[in-house]
């Protein structure tokens, strides 16, 4: 769906790279009677910051965390079918990803992808889910912002938990 930026009128912070983590649930302080297979890792993204500043997101999908790993370290996969993240840079010229909003009554992060197609001058701004934003970014060798509105709500969600 097409929307405007909603970072026009805020300051962007550059991501200058990207890590993939795993934070594991503390097993000692949960129930127990548990099956060990609900203890899994739960990936994490941390975005570096041009501020200096770490940026943080979780609930990453696994299969999306891997993929970025993957690309992080260079690592070639042995399958020649096209993901739809490997797609879009092959029809589109991918401009930039900013996460810049979170999804009214929930936690969740919102980003705006800004997308040229081949051969035209406008570009286009889709929202996205920024950890599937972020593999397309790094597939497309696009930069990443992240809005210092994102990170003001956060520091104010964590002051008030």
């Amino acid at each position: 769906m097409e929307n405007s930026s909603s970072s026009d009128n805020t300051k962007l912070f550059k991501v200058i790279s990207v890590d993939v983590l795993s934070a594991s649930p503390d097993i000692f302080t949960d129930e127990g009677g548990k099956n060990m297979s609900e203890y899994m890792d739960i990936p994490l993204l941390n975005f570096e910051l041009e501020n200096g500043e770490n940026f943080l997101m979780a609930n990453i999908p696994v299969s999306i965390a891997l993929n970025i790993s993957r690309i992080i370290g260079g690592i070639e996969g042995n399958d020649s079918r096209l993901t739809l993240a490997e797609l879009i840079p092959e029809i589109c010229v991918v401009e930039k990803i900013i996460i810049d909003s979170i999804i009214p009554y929930s936690n969740a992060y919102q980003a705006t992808v800004e997308i040229r197609l081949e051969g035209f001058s406008d570009v286009q701004h889709y929202q996205m889910i920024p950890s599937h934003a972020t593999l397309l970014a790094l597939l497309a060798n696009a930069d990443i912002f992240v809005s210092d509105n994102i990170i003001r709500t956060t520091d104010n969600l964590e002051d008030m938990g």
